[in-house]
């Protein structure tokens, strides 16, 4: 299976093709960490929060939720009531193996999850938006078409995902 067969298959389902699981989902970020004054090092964890399952193949999944960012901050990220942005990764998965990395915004506090458009940009590929309104419908709020108008983001007939992601 190519990346792009991979992102075909994904584009082309329905959220009732797909199972979620929530947390602990075992995709998980350790790392030691030292210094602040503390004389023993200590271990951070971070990890995903949200598993999706593809029914039809299950050797295709997207993991999302590892932090990024806690604050993000671009301009088309602020146009809401609350105008906290963070971002987190989602990770696109076969058998278990991340294949591809991309970020999700979380916008209005995080009632919603909107594709990242390249820095001072507002273009999202199609197959992208049409793959981030899967996961919204699956484990998020399904409001994702009125957030992405909201924020003044634009699709585009550009390939997704391209070597430069």
């Amino acid at each position: 299976m190519t990346l792009d067969q991979f992102f075909k298959v994904i584009e082309e389902s329905e959220a009732s093709d797909w199972t979620s699981i929530g947390r602990p989902v075992f995709a998980q970020d350790m790392q030691q960490v030292s210094g602040g004054g503390q004389t023993v090092p200590w271990v951070e964890i971070d990890e995903h929060h949200s598993l999706m399952s593809f029914r039809k193949d299950l050797s295709i999944s997207i993991a999302t939720g590892l932090t990024h960012r806690e604050e993000f901050f671009e301009d088309w990220a602020q146009a809401f009531p609350d105008k906290h942005a963070s971002s987190d990764w989602v990770d696109f998965r076969y058998n278990g193996v991340p294949v591809f990395r991309a970020l999700r915004v979380l916008v209005d506090g995080g009632r919603a999850g909107l594709p990242c458009p390249p820095p001072g940009s507002v273009e999202v590929p199609q197959r992208q938006y049409q793959i981030y309104r899967l996961i919204d419908e699956v484990i998020g709020s399904g409001r994702m078409f009125d957030y992405f108008n909201r924020a003044g983001l634009q699709t585009v007939a550009l390939h997704w995902p391209t070597s430069q992601d």
